[in-house]
């Protein structure tokens, strides 16, 4: 069979996926990625070579695929720093591309104990008149568009410091006017040795013509994450050398492509295999060599377990990247923990990781048998699932959290882990889980559970200031509209997030501080306004038409931004209604740390005219600089951060929200911390020295 250009993608694709689930014992302990890329090229080479006529090239004739009808060179870079280079010919390529193809292979090699893994990130196709230099042909289509002349071009040219004289500038410039090029993908320079960068072709966020990736090809494998096959081997290892299991049967739900029962295959060769997906184009691609395997065609929860008698269970897998298009396709009961529909049961207000619902279902089915649960999943989801069998009441004879590094195996910013639990055996009265990491998942680094019927992300050494903060913790301004809300003075002008000037009394406008902003101890002047159109939530806002008639004009002339707002608590509200606003708005003084941030400091804010916080931040208000000034010294003291650590999950979208900071007892503070401990905040804070034991003792007083 003769190559095709179209067959040559298409096998491009089942190469990267063959070696990405395979070992390659040539390249342990290769460092240098040119002889990896030569290793990477002769094998697809080779692999071409079994299936189809195709000429291979060689140094000498340039290109590697050099057929007419292919006329394509293969890359190969580490994903580490995708480049590769490319010998000279002239400038125009720059412009017009290299004059053939590129298929570009993107890989990460790993390698772990007598094993060499290579995990190809992407795969992709450019067509030759893609081949061009990204910023360059990006600009000069841009002038052309804009009818720009000769000289224009030239004086681009020369900015890109395009190499020649003025006549040859001036041929080259009149070339592209007539013939304009196409928007090239890759980054050249301009050296002997062009470097060619690939990160503009790789962070392509949608497909365009004439480049193809290997994400695009398959939107769903990747969204699906599917496991690398030496995490698979990892965590089968540990499963049957720390934790000595050895399951009869062993079943990965949501298969997909089988890594996992792939590793599962030669660490536990006697075990009986079974591979559940409801999607069958993922079946077909499971390794046809893996033995004692049966491969199912359905959905995990429709599926009558009961019908398989045996004395233990291995439940193992990725449900991560389980999408809402499969999870549409399972049957869903009414049988679960809270005797509600599944949904509203797991969801916690019907917001909940499709993996935890997961993770639960099959929890459910399994609690009363002899099995091992080992799934990867969010750190957050191995929390809630971990709140859930307390709460129920579900025994368990083994559970622990094991971090990896989700980033390197998935490019996903959540952090991730390997989750397991046993049933079966001597149900734990401890209600904590241990943590470990995946390079020594034997050793716990802490534990994270209930003491006191309280739930602490880190048990071990908690501060005694545990109890109900003395005052209440507020949140800021929420009004989903920062086009037309949030403002900045230029030249004396106020101007909104639209670019237009902003005519209104000063009346309603207010300083805002973005939780963004919440980086000092004590904070007096912010560069952004808001307008703050109601003093309590429900207040009729038609009273501005009479206070401030210029601002009453601009919110209506902008009432189509208000009206589109998605929010439900804008339904039924007066027209530009605004939430997170009351009294405690309007106090001169707050205390404010923003929820988003992982190492927590609290703000002292305050400004001639009120300051507002956005809804990302969480504040305590004041009317006395005093009280709020070594409240703040409080929060920041070392132990009351250590405690806040304690109580948080760091993961967590917002680690320090307001269910979290009301936790902290005033006066248990006060107990623990003396007036050194809080000089020595004033201290580490960097701020002059203002606190007295006067004004500690008077603040005392107050919380006795």
């Amino acid at each position: 069979m003769k190559l095709t250009v179209s067959k040559l993608k298409e096998e491009a694709i089942a190469f990267c996926k063959n070696e990405s689930n395979t070992t390659h014992e040539d390249l342990i302990g290769v460092t240098d990625g040119k002889a990896v890329g030569t290793y990477i090229e002769h094998e697809f080479e080779k692999y071409l070579k079994n299936k189809y006529e195709v000429t291979i090239g060689s140094s000498a004739r340039g290109i590697d695929l050099p057929d007419l009808h292919i006329n394509t060179d293969i890359k190969v870079t580490s994903v580490k720093k995708p480049q590769s280079s490319s010998p000279f010919k002239n400038i125009e390529q720059k412009i017009y591309g290299l004059g053939h193809n590129l298929l570009i292979f993107v890989y990460e090699k790993t390698d772990i104990n007598d094993k060499c893994y290579l995990d190809f990130k992407h795969c992709i196709f450019i067509d030759a008149e893609k081949t061009g230099d990204y910023n360059l042909t990006k600009i000069l289509r841009k002038l052309i568009k804009l009818n720009a002349d000769k000289e224009d071009i030239i004086d681009i040219l020369k900015d890109s410091n395009v190499p020649g004289d003025d006549p040859a500038l001036e041929i080259l410039a009149e070339k592209i006017i007539k013939n304009p090029p196409e928007q090239g993908y890759l980054t050249i320079s301009n050296a002997f040795q062009w470097r060619l960068k690939y990160n503009n072709v790789i962070n392509l966020d949608e497909d365009v013509d004439g480049v193809h990736t290997y994400e695009k090809f398959n939107k769903k494998e990747l969204r699906n994450y599917q496991t690398p096959i030496y995490i698979t081997d990892e965590i089968c290892g540990y499963l049957k050398n720390d934790l000595k299991i050895n399951p009869e049967v062993i079943i990965e739900p949501f298969c997909r492509i089988g890594n996992f029962l792939k590793s599962a295959s030669d660490t536990f060769p006697e075990s009986k295999l079974i591979g559940i997906d409801i999607d069958k184009k993922n079946l077909n691609e499971v390794d046809s060599t893996i033995p004692n395997i049966t491969l199912i065609n359905e959905d995990i929860f429709s599926l009558k377990f009961e019908n398989i008698n045996n004395d233990s269970y291995l439940i193992l897998g990725n449900p991560i990247g389980v999408t809402n298009s499969e999870l549409s396709k399972i049957s869903l009961n009414q049988s679960n923990f809270k005797n509600k529909t599944d949904f509203e049961a797991l969801s916690r207000n019907s917001n909940i990781d499709i993996s935890e619902y997961v993770i639960l279902k099959i929890i459910n089915e399994f609690k009363d048998t002899n099995t091992t649960i080992a799934f990867l999943c969010k750190t957050t989801i191995s929390r809630n699932v971990f709140i859930e069998l307390i709460e129920n009441e579900i025994p368990y004879s083994f559970i622990k959290q094991i971090n990896f590094n989700s980033h390197k195996a998935f490019k996903i910013d959540a952090d991730a882990c390997l989750f397991v639990i046993q049933f079966g055996g001597k149900p734990l009265t401890d209600k904590t889980c241990a943590v470990a990491d995946i390079s020594n998942p034997s050793e716990a680094i802490y534990k994270f559970g209930f003491k006191s019927d309280k739930f602490y992300s880190n048990i071990d050494d908690i501060p005694d200031l545990e109890g109900e903060c003395q005052i209440e913790w507020r949140q800021g301004v929420k009004h989903d509209c920062a086009k037309v809300m949030e403002l900045m003075y230029e030249d004396k002008h106020l101007i909104n997030k639209n670019n237009e000037d902003v005519n209104i009394e000063d009346t309603l406008v207010y300083p805002l501080l973005k939780g963004s902003k919440l980086k000092k101890p004590i904070i007096t002047e912010t560069s952004m306004f808001t307008i703050i159109t109601q003093k309590k939530i429900k207040q009729d806002t038609t009273y501005i038409e009479n206070e401030a008639p210029k601002t009453w004009k601009y919110l209506n002339d902008n009432k189509d931004f208000f009206d589109n707002r998605k929010s439900s608590i804008y339904e039924k509200a007066p027209d530009f209604s605004i939430f997170g606003i009351g009294d405690y708005s309007f106090k001169k003084y707050k205390v404010a740390i923003s929820g988003f941030y992982k190492n927590p400091i609290f703000s002292l804010v305050y400004s001639e005219k009120t300051m507002m916080l956005d809804d990302t931040c969480y504040f305590l208000s004041f009317d006395d600089y005093d009280l709020a000034y070594i409240t703040m010294l409080i929060l920041n003291s070392r132990l009351v951060r250590k405690f806040l650590k304690n109580i948080a999950f760091i993961d967590s979208k917002r680690p320090f929200a307001k269910k979290v900071l009301k936790r902290v007892d005033i006066n248990k503070c006060l107990k623990l911390l003396s007036f050194s401990d809080l000089e020595e905040t004033e201290s580490e804070l960097e701020l002059d020295t203002y606190l007295t034991k006067e004004k500690l003792r008077k603040y005392e007083e107050l919380f006795s």
